[in-house]
């Protein structure tokens, strides 16, 4: 499930023909995502670690992997939605089984600064962790 949602993300931006037009399409996808969630921008959900302000709430129930996430920033906004649309619905298993470098497998990490990157990493490894730590625990269950 994850291979295949990530190879029709990975279509969908290398349609794109110069870095402009993919910046600008990841810019876009961020009207997905509502920059004004109050019940998520709490301390609690803050990542440490981005550049940008933002708040994660991930959640499991049996067995399957749902966030919630919004920043500051429309591009990370932008990321933060593909993101979703990457992992939301996918068994936690299958997430902490996976060894994604979610930047460089979308082919988008030389859009961004060293600094972004990290974060952008740090956001996709709390993802990772959660599911890690959650499958057995009937965590959601």
């Amino acid at each position: 499930m994850l291979a295949e949602r990530l190879r029709e993300i990975r279509a969908e931006l290398d349609a794109f023909d110069d870095e402009f037009t993919k910046y600008s399409f990841l810019v876009e996808l961020s009207a997905y995502v509502s920059p004004d969630q109050p019940d998520l921008m709490v301390d609690e959900n803050l990542q440490s670690g981005c550049q940008s302000q933002v708040w994660l709430a991930l959640d499991a129930h049996d067995g399957v992997f749902s966030m919630r996430a919004t920043s500051d920033t429309l591009i990370i906004r932008g990321i933060l939605y593909i993101m979703q649309e990457l992992f939301n619905g996918v068994p936690l298993e299958e997430i902490a089984q996976s060894d994604i470098d979610f930047l460089d497998e979308l082919g988008i990490a030389e859009h961004f600064s060293d600094t972004r990157q990290l974060g952008i990493r740090s956001i996709a490894s709390s993802i990772v962790s959660f599911c890690r730590d959650s499958r057995g625990t009937g965590a959601g269950a």
